[in-house]
């Protein structure tokens, strides 16, 4: 049998999966595929030469092989972590966990001022499809993160950055052939949504309107593909007004019913609880928070 690691890569994934003993679960951890986790562990199998797993109608089961290695990379994999911290710590990394559109539609031309005013600060930003809140261990991903959703996350210190109206959008292409001019004409619409269908549900309630029993939906991947979606024509969405002002702007959306609506729903910074903010960290936290106050965040 060999002892040559060969790829850290595979041991990083066999890591996650042996800790949920789940393709599934270990894909969206490290939002990857499921095929690129089940090759990784294959891979590891057969440089070893043993068999790390026993596949089950549930998920994956630990054999006495992979309940040893896994014992041995758990310890080994926190060293290399407390070393990665420590060394960030001295360098002014902060690992960062943005939604895409919050980051490009917002953050991003601010960022110019903080980096001007500390040089030495260094950041890591890393995408998430709203999943940041859900990692079984969070603080593997980054130091801190902007989640949006109703800020009910137990295992984080959570901070809602402003409160927040929606408004209802589709392309004029769309609006022409499905008219809208009232909320119950949404109930013959493709409602587009991302993560799940709890925004539709709070605007129908907000609006006195019977949820279709059975509506037309597509889920997208990210808020980026709901836009674009939208503004292509395949149905009507949901959107924290200042986000799509540009679009309104420009005609490539229209508002049919002409108004915005309030929401329970919000961006907020999150921190994993139990975890200590390194100095660096802490304020690139104090900033975003400074800056986000109500003369800085974004009018409906």
């Amino acid at each position: 049998m060999s002892s040559e690691i060969r790829n850290l890569k595979s041991i990083h994934v066999f890591s996650v999966a042996s800790d949920v003993l789940n393709v599934t679960r270990a894909a969206q951890v490290l939002n990857t595929s499921q095929s690129a986790i089940s090759y990784h562990i294959k891979k590891l199998e057969a440089e070893l030469n043993i068999a790390l797993f026993r596949r089950t109608s549930t998920g994956l089961e630990l054999t006495e092989a992979g309940t040893i290695l896994a014992g041995h990379v758990a310890r080994g994999l926190e060293t290399i972590r407390t070393g990665i911290a420590l060394s960030a710590s001295r360098a002014g990394t902060i690992e960062l966990a943005l939604l895409p559109m919050f980051a490009s539609r917002w953050l991003s031309s601010r960022l110019g001022g903080l980096l001007e005013t500390n040089p030495s600060l260094q950041l890591s930003i890393k995408n998430h499809n709203n999943n940041y809140a859900h990692l079984d261990k969070p603080e593997r991903f980054a130091d801190l993160g902007i989640q949006w959703g109703r800020g009910n996350w137990s295992k984080f210190k959570v901070t809602k950055l402003w409160p927040e109206r929606l408004v209802v959008v589709c392309s004029p292409d769309y609006l022409a052939a499905h008219p809208i001019q009232q909320p119950s004409d949404l109930t013959k619409c493709t409602l587009l949504h991302v993560d799940d269908t709890r925004m539709w549900k709070e605007w129908f309630v907000g609006n006195n309107v019977a949820i279709p029993a059975t509506p037309s939906r597509m889920m997208l991947e990210d808020r980026h593909f709901q836009l674009s979606s939208t503004i292509n024509g395949l149905g009507v969405s949901l959107f924290a007004a200042w986000a799509v002002r540009s679009e309104l702007k420009s005609g490539a959306l229209v508002n049919p019913l002409g108004s915005t609506f309030p929401t329970s729903f919000a961006y907020h910074l999150i921190v994993p609880l139990n975890e200590e903010m390194s100095p660096s960290v802490q304020k690139f936290h104090d900033w975003l928070l400074d800056i986000s106050g109500s003369a800085n965040a974004p009018v409906p």
